[in-house]
């Protein structure tokens, strides 16, 4: 099995050691594994080696979508030259932009947090309740504020557009989310058919946003969280994707989000053996079809 990581060189990401994990996870599974974070010179004229690759995992970062980057264009070639991605073009800008997973989820009928595009909104959707304010695009719970009208969501919005205007992250479309207070936030990876287990993210008690890619209680899925999980994945049109489910105190499950590139816990050899088995099976489905 020939495996291409389509994935950031630059310095700022490449010390975060995913790129290691990801190759280190596939070798370990018999895949051979070649990497590129930019379409390469002489491709433009010859186009990708035919029959080369079973199987792209396109890792493109939420700004790499936003700005059109090197490796959004690298794995836009591969999919119109025919190469299995792992998670189409089409579920890479999805999920990247939190307005259209919102979008996509609704029309499927997931439970999710109630969300409204600030620029929409007239009148506080939650009379009486704090909402969360969050950009569409970035990842890591960056910007992400606790707020209790419009008039402060607007002053925090204000700050994030000077920040832009000065070559700081770009934000999009600023969401107005429901509050769900102090629920467990769990990581899982998934398919549209299948589920790992379930890592819940370290969250100091009170606190908004979780940190870190290390897990303190990991478990089993109950049905409702694989059901949940795989819907998340499916309905984005994604392959294997790292999804974010709440789980509030009562025990009600919501999606919250849904990352086409995720790390994974690189100390957790666990974690990359269900991550990298689950890649690989994409592409052993992709051949059946083609054959």
């Amino acid at each position: 099995m020939r495996v291409l990581l389509v994935m950031t060189d630059v310095d700022w990401y490449e010390d975060a050691g995913y790129a290691d994990a990801w190759v280190r996870a596939l070798e370990a599974e018999g895949a051979e594994v070649e990497r590129l974070a930019r379409i390469p010179a002489d491709w433009p004229v010859s186009g990708p080696p035919p029959g080369r690759y079973d199987l792209a995992i396109a890792h493109v970062l939420v700004e790499e979508v936003v700005a059109y980057a090197p490796t959004f264009a690298l794995a836009t070639l591969l999919e119109a030259a025919g190469v299995p991605l792992l998670n189409p073009v089409a579920s890479l800008v999805a999920s990247a932009d939190k307005l259209v997973t919102h979008a996509v989820w609704a029309a499927a009928g997931l439970p999710q947090p109630a969300a409204w595009d600030l620029a929409q909104v007239r009148d506080w959707p939650m009379p009486g309740r704090q909402m969360v304010l969050k950009p569409s695009l970035g990842d890591g719970a960056r910007y992400i504020e606790l707020v209790g009208d419009l008039d402060a969501a607007h002053r925090v919005e204000e700050g994030w557009r000077a920040d832009e205007a000065a070559g700081g992250h770009r934000r999009g479309t600023s969401l107005l989310q429901e509050w769900i207070a102090e629920p467990a936030c769990a990581r899982v990876f998934a398919t549209p058919t299948t589920t790992s287990l379930v890592y819940e993210k370290s969250r100091d008690d009170g606190a908004l946003v979780t940190h870190g890619t290390t897990y303190p209680r990991v478990h089993e899925a109950s049905p409702e969280l694989e059901q949940l999980a795989q819907r998340m994945v499916a309905a984005l049109g994604g392959g294997l994707m790292g999804v974010d489910v709440l789980i509030e105190p009562g025990g009600r499950l919501v999606a919250l989000e849904a990352n086409a590139p995720f790390g994974f816990d690189v100390t957790d050899p666990g974690q990359g053996r269900w991550v990298a088995r689950a890649a690989l099976a994409v592409a052993e489905r992709a051949a059946a079809v083609a054959a």
